[in-house]
C-alpha cells in the first residue's frame, strides 16, 4: 500500500473566508506590524505565523467590551417643576410625573412658556444680592443668638481666655448656642457690631471695606500702634470662633466673619461677613441696641452684656440672680460677689438712661426699661390683646419693637 503523503502545517490549517487572491490579514482588516513582517519574511512558516497573529488579534477584538451607551439625560423642565419633582421620593413616581409634564407641555406650549417665565423670575429673585435690613445710625444690631446668650461673656481684663470645643454656652429657652474656639468677650462684641453696621450697606458675601483708623475712631479706642495690634487680634479671634446656633426651626453653624485682607501700607481691611449666619437677620431674629448708651457704659462688661440682653425685650419681667449671671457669663464666682456685681451693673444702666428703675429683690431683679415708642405700642397691644399683624417673626417684614 502506498504511504499517504505528509501534510505541511499550512495544509492542516482550516480554510478561511478570505476572498480569493486577497491575503488573509488584509481580508480581516488587521494591520501586520513591521516586527511581525521581519520575523516571518522568507520563513517556511511565515504565512502560518501571520495567520496566527491575525487570529489572536481577532479574538482580542471579539472579547473587548463595547463602550457603554451614554446615559440619556431627562428632558429639562422649568425650575418650578424640577424642584417639585425633586421632592418626590419614589423614582418611579417621579419619572411618571416627569413624562406627564413633558406630554402636557408638548400639547400646551403656552403653559410651558408661562411656567418658564415664572421660573426665570424666581431665579432672578434668588440671585439678587441679600442686604441686611437697615437700622438707624445711632443703633447697633445683631442676631438674637448673640444678645440672648453668653456667647460674648463679661470677662474682665485679668481673666485668661479659654480655648473651648463644642461648649454649650448659656442661652434663654428656645435657643441653643454651641461654641468652639477662643472665648469672646464684650470688647469683641463691640468690634463685631461695628463691622455689622458697615455691612448693612453691602450685599452679604461681598467684602466690607474699612480702614483700621476709621474703625478705631468709631470704637473710641485711640489710634496708636497698640490699638491697631489689639484690633487685629480681635478680628483673628472673630474669624476663628465657630458658632452652632439652633432655634429649633433651623440650625446655623459657621464663623461670624470669614477671613479678610489687610493692606500693610494703608492699614485698610477687607472683611467678609458669613452670609449664612447673617441670614438670621432676614427672619426677624435680631434686635438693635442704643449705641450711645452702650458707649457710656465704658468698660463695665457686665452692664454691657445686660444692656444687650434687655434690649431684646419690650418689657422684661423678674429675672433671678442666677439667670442673669448665666446670661452675662459670670461663672465660678462667689454668689455674694455676683449679686453685688449685678446690682452695680443695673445702677449703671439706670445712670445712662436705659432703665427707668430697678428693684433688687431677695430672689432676683425686676427692671423697668425706658421703652421706645415702638416698644410702648407693642406693650399696649399686648395688654389690650389686639391681634398682631400677619407679618410675624417668621416674616422678614416684621418689625420687632426692640429694634426701634
Amino acid at each position: 500500500m502506498q504511504a499517504e503523503p505528509t501534510r505541511t502545517a499550512a495544509e492542516e490549517t482550516p480554510a478561511t473566508d478570505a476572498p480569493a487572491g486577497l491575503p488573509l490579514f488584509e481580508a480581516a482588516g488587521v494591520e501586520i506590524p513591521p516586527y511581525v513582517e521581519e520575523l516571518t519574511q522568507g520563513k517556511p512558516l511565515g504565512p502560518v505565523m501571520k495567520k496566527l497573529y491575525v487570529s489572536i488579534q481577532q479574538r482580542k477584538a471579539q472579547k473587548a467590551e463595547p463602550p457603554a451607551p451614554e446615559e440619556e439625560k431627562p428632558e429639562p423642565l422649568p425650575l418650578v417643576d424640577e424642584e417639585a419633582l425633586a421632592e418626590i421620593a419614589d423614582p418611579l413616581e417621579r419619572e411618571a410625573r416627569r413624562r406627564e409634564k413633558i406630554r402636557m407641555y408638548k400639547e400646551h406650549p403656552d403653559a410651558l412658556r408661562h411656567y418658564t417665565e415664572i421660573s426665570e423670575r424666581l431665579k432672578a429673585e434668588r440671585n439678587k444680592p441679600i442686604m441686611l435690613e437697615p437700622w438707624a445710625n445711632d443703633k447697633r444690631a445683631a442676631p438674637n443668638a448673640v444678645f440672648r446668650s453668653a456667647l460674648f461673656p463679661a470677662l474682665n481684663n485679668k481673666q485668661k481666655r479659654k480655648f473651648i470645643k463644642e461648649y454649650k454656652v448659656y442661652s434663654i429657652s428656645g435657643l441653643e448656642v454651641i461654641f468652639t474656639g477662643e472665648q469672646f468677650d464684650q470688647t469683641d462684641l463691640d468690634v463685631y457690631l461695628e463691622i455689622l453696621n458697615l455691612a448693612k450697606t453691602v450685599p452679604l458675601g461681598q467684602p466690607v471695606r474699612f480702614s483700621a483708623y476709621s474703625l478705631l475712631k468709631a470704637l473710641k479706642w485711640g489710634v496708636g500702634g497698640s490699638q491697631h495690634k489689639r484690633l487685629h487680634s480681635v478680628l483673628i479671634r472673630l474669624c476663628g470662633g465657630v458658632i452652632d446656633a439652633n432655634d429649633h426651626t433651623a440650625r446655623y453653624f459657621g464663623q461670624l466673619i470669614f477671613g479678610g485682607i489687610r493692606d500693610e501700607i494703608t492699614h485698610d481691611y477687607e472683611i467678609t461677613i458669613n452670609p449664612n449666619f447673617a441670614k438670621l437677620f432676614g427672619f426677624g431674629l435680631w434686635s438693635a441696641i442704643d449705641l450711645e448708651q452702650r458707649r457710656a457704659l465704658e468698660r463695665n462688661s457686665t452692664a454691657k452684656a445686660l444692656h444687650a440682653y434687655y434690649s431684646t425685650h419690650a418689657a422684661p419681667g423678674l429675672h433671678r440672680y442666677d439667670t442673669l449671671a448665666s446670661i452675662v457669663g459670670l461663672e465660678g464666682k462667689n454668689r455674694r460677689d455676683v449679686k453685688a456685681s449685678l446690682i452695680r451693673a443695673h445702677e449703671e444702666l439706670k445712670r445712662v438712661g436705659f432703665l427707668v428703675s430697678y428693684d433688687a429683690k431677695p430672689n432676683g431683679i425686676e427692671v423697668v426699661i425706658n421703652m421706645t415708642e415702638g416698644q410702648q405700642q407693642h406693650v399696649i397691644r399686648k395688654i389690650t390683646k389686639q391681634p398682631r399683624s400677619k407679618a410675624g417673626y417668621g416674616n422678614p417684614k416684621y418689625q420687632d419693637p426692640a429694634r426701634r
